[in-house]
């Protein structure tokens, strides 16, 4: 099998991505939106576990976010692996990169259960009561 092709004429990363590391220092997976019991009951799974959180990104669509140094983040911020770096990396757009944008990267951001819970029972009641009625939100967290 042969290797993946380089761009061509494949900058120098530091010339192209500004040392932050931002995007090598977290997983992000695709995931549901939380607009029924169900999906809320996994978007509170996941951010019931420590380090983990959700997000909604500006686009609209949701991740899960595992924060996780890629093993090939050097000490200086740049990709030890640059030339033969993973298509998704070489597909990141780094026009929206978090490193270079002043506003948030994501348009709203899950830590812990209790943000979740919040944000639901203001912004989406109708759902709020349905997941209350379905004994998914503990006692501790309903509002």
């Amino acid at each position: 099998m042969s290797p993946l092709p380089s761009h061509p004429g494949t900058p120098d990363p530091s010339a192209v991505c500004p040392p932050c590391a931002r995007c090598c220092r977290h997983v992000a997976v695709g995931i549901d939106p939380p607009d029924t019991v169900r999906r809320v009951s996994t978007a509170l799974w996941f951010v019931y576990h420590r380090r983990i959180s959700v997000y909604q990104s500006h686009d609209g669509d949701w991740f899960l976010n595992v924060p996780t140094d890629c093993e090939h983040l050097r000490p200086d911020g740049l990709c030890g692996v640059y030339e033969s770096r993973p298509l998704l990396c070489r597909e990141y757009d780094v026009e929206g990169c978090e490193g270079t944008s002043e506003e948030p990267a994501e348009k709203l951001h899950f830590e812990d259960g209790k943000s979740l819970v919040a944000w639901l029972a203001e912004r989406r009641p109708a759902l709020y009561r349905k997941c209350l009625a379905a004994g998914i939100v503990p006692e501790s967290l309903r509002r």
